[in-house]
């Protein structure tokens, strides 16, 4: 059953006028600064400076963190076999518990746990904001090597259409118009997925960024050396005639 106390009100109008503030809908236009500093507006020579000084903070925070556990955790430059080496009552947690006396145990506990308490929030925050240089760098990285990579691009998917006009003797704009769509999607699909790796941290930019155009480049050329040598890849008559002999070969050898 329903809430009692609930109140219902009734309405009764001709005309009901509601007005909306659509204020936060308007476009709202930006100065020409404010995406300047944005790592996909970078030139090629800012990129390189971006990255000299991301770089250079990166690797002061890793300074930095270990710092932190040279000076919070004595025993961090110690090498792990040294347990090995100490007496056999230190080695033993309920030994090295009673040679603490029980009037400062309890001092002794809240000064531990407080100093990694301490230690593990400094070094969490530090790592947080180490990732972040890392993501920075990474992006960085992507779009220094996808100035170049599209351009190479260019030329590769230009060494792939321009012989197959020559090898594809059909007239019209059919057959090569689905080859060409095939090819640009090819490309399509391996820059987004490398750049998605890259991303991801899956596999290095300079990688990652050059995978459309590392597996392509054969493929030029491969369809340049065809139509170098007038070949009939994308013939039909050329493959019907083909498997007609292959079809024929058996009663060939029979007889």
């Amino acid at each position: 059953m329903g809430d009692t106390a609930t109140e219902f009100i009734r309405m009764e109008f001709k005309e009901y006028k509601v007005l909306f503030d659509l204020s936060a809908l308007q476009m709202q236009s930006n100065s020409d600064s404010f995406f300047r500093k944005n790592y996909k507006m970078l030139s090629v020579r800012q990129l390189n400076q971006s990255l000299d000084s991301l770089t250079w903070i990166r690797d002061s925070l890793h300074n930095k963190i270990d710092s932190t556990l040279s000076s919070g955790v004595l025993f961090n430059t110690s090498a792990d076999s040294i347990w090995k080496k100490l007496p056999a009552h230190f080695t033993n947690h309920n030994a090295f518990d009673s040679l603490i006396a029980d009037t400062i145990k309890s001092v002794v506990y809240e000064r531990a746990l407080y100093k990694i308490e301490s230690l593990k929030s400094t070094l969490e925050f530090n790592n947080t904001d180490l990732g972040y240089k890392t993501t920075d760098i990474r992006y960085h990285k992507i779009e220094w090597h996808r100035k170049f990579s599209l351009s190479t691009a260019c030329l590769v998917l230009f060494f792939i259409g321009a012989p197959l006009g020559s090898i594809i003797r059909k007239g019209g704009l059919g057959m090569p118009l689905v080859v060409a769509i095939i090819f640009f999607l090819i490309f399509h699909l391996l820059n987004m997925f490398g750049e998605k790796f890259v991303k991801q941290d899956v596999i290095p930019p300079y990688f990652g960024m050059w995978l459309a155009v590392i597996v392509l480049t054969p493929v030029g050329f491969f369809f340049t050396y065809k139509a170098m040598h007038d070949s009939q890849l994308f013939n039909k008559d050329f493959y019907t005639k083909i498997f007609k002999r292959v079809y024929s070969l058996p009663k060939k050898l029979k007889k």
